[in-house]
């Protein structure tokens, strides 16, 4: 029954109880023939009456504030159920709805809570920095990437507005034309400390095509410029290097043709630098190809795929080049190579080409004295030290050293026939074994690099 009727119902019947009760007291004074008004019956007819609707209307009451603080508790969270004992008239009614839209509620709250920690997720375990802000350009989100780019970590202050971030007023600005509908997207790259950042900005659309805030994603592309820069400069390099014997071998072949073939003495000494220049060619395109190999991921993975050598077998390949280029320029070789030297985790033929670069560095570049090859056992890792007497090389230079096409002395290499990769070889080589090399030098007392490479 509903509540109005149950009113209504009450307030006939008590009223009706009032009366009878009055009648009944006027009959008694009527028929005791008495002038006297008993206020007692008139009290209880009254009183009995309220004190019904009191109690009724106290439990409605009740009933009232336990769905007011029904309603506040879900207002914090608690989506406990509620629990009425009537639950036929309206506020069972409503009471029972609001315990279903409790239920819908926390099933809403409980998916936007998945979604949210799923998005947290997501942004925190981007590489690419992610920040949001609402029409107005007011921060509202930043992810720990954007935070680490920007140099923002452990900082406690909470941002309110982009240039807070980024202190790029051009980027400030870009954002400005994407919120007014001036730009529909906007690409800035910017140099920040040591790094080169590109941010991709775009709109945050409403179901109304209306602009609600953008997304700024940031991608730190540092490493990209540094590899098209080592590209540019590689291209460069190869390029140079090419033709300068290109350029030697055409302008002796034209001298030829012009009539210096007719002359014996002519023709054989430009035939002499012709083979030279063609040899140093050969020299350069086989130490690129070779270079490629090792840096190529598949082939790196594979250098160290079961095969083993032994120091002493891999030099004794190599000692007849080596003796007679240090003989030919009055050098001594001192090599102490123990026998108990266990295999190592590379090809014999790598590590001769190791052995090769580094002796053969090592004599080119000493006029008198010595060169030596010394092996030192470790628990992991046999030490190869390569040492000479030689002019040395600058503190300032030795970290660039193993770049390709570098060169201390770029005149004196090319006279030595160098290409200028033989470093570069060794250091791919012993990475993609898993070892490393090192180098410490001092000018005109001498060079030397340590090899580690890991035992089989």
């Amino acid at each position: 029954m509903s509540i109005k009727w149950r009113l209504t119902g009450l307030f006939i019947v008590m009223t009706g109880l009032s009366l009878l009760l009055f009648w009944v007291g006027e009959s008694v004074r009527i028929a005791a023939n008495t002038h006297r008004i008993d206020f007692g019956v008139i009290v209880f007819a009254v009183c009995l009456p309220a004190g019904v609707v009191y109690l009724y209307t106290r439990q409605l009451s009740r009933r009232m504030e336990k769905l007011y603080f029904a309603t506040q508790r879900i207002a914090r969270g608690d989506f406990e159920h509620i629990h009425l004992s009537d639950s036929t008239d309206e506020l069972g009614q409503f009471t029972t709805e609001l315990n279903s839209l409790s239920r819908h509620v926390e099933m809403m709250v409980q998916n936007g809570t998945q979604e949210a920690h799923k998005m947290e997720t997501i942004l925190a375990g981007m590489q690419e920095g992610v920040v949001a802000v609402d029409q107005v350009g007011r921060v509202v989100l930043v992810n720990s990437a954007a935070e680490r780019i920007f140099e923002r970590q452990g900082t406690n202050r909470e941002l309110k507005y982009l240039l807070e971030l980024t202190y790029d007023s051009e980027l400030e600005h870009l954002i400005r034309k994407v919120l007014s509908g001036q730009q529909l997207t906007a690409t800035r790259e910017t140099h920040i400390a040591q790094r080169t950042v590109q941010s991709q900005i775009n709109p945050i659309l409403s179901g109304q095509g209306q602009v609600r805030g953008a997304v700024i994603v940031i991608h730190d592309v540092t490493e990209l410029r540094r590899l098209e820069q080592m590209r540019t400069e590689f291209v460069a390099n190869v390029s140079h290097e090419l033709r300068t014997p290109l350029t030697s071998i055409k302008g002796f072949v034209e001298t030829l043709l012009d009539g210096a073939a007719e002359d014996p003495s002519l023709r054989e000494r430009f035939l002499k630098i012709i083979q030279a220049e063609t040899l140093r060619l050969q020299r350069l395109i086989e130490d690129l190809l070779t270079l490629a190999h090792f840096e190529g991921r598949d082939n790196r993975q594979g250098q160290s795929s079961g095969k083993v050598s032994y120091v002493q077998k891999a030099y004794e390949t190599i000692k007849p080049v080596i003796l007679s280029f240090a003989q030919a320029k009055g050098i001594r070789v001192e090599v102490d190579l123990p026998k108990t030297i266990p295999p190592l985790l590379i090809g014999e033929n790598l590590l001769s080409q190791l052995l090769l670069n580094l002796l053969e560095n090592a004599v080119k570049y000493t006029s008198e004295g010595r060169v030596w090859l010394h092996a030192h056992i470790g628990q992991e890792f046999i030490h190869l030290e390569f040492g000479d007497t030689g002019c040395g090389i600058p503190e300032e230079m030795l970290p660039r050293i193993f770049e390709r096409f570098y060169r201390v002395d770029k005149a004196r290499s090319r006279e030595q026939g160098g290409t200028g990769l033989g470093l570069s070889i060794v250091k791919h080589m012993l990475e993609g074994i898993g070892g490393k090399i090192s180098v410490t030098s001092q000018i005109g007392v001498g060079t030397i690099f340590t090899c580690d490479l890991p035992r089989a």
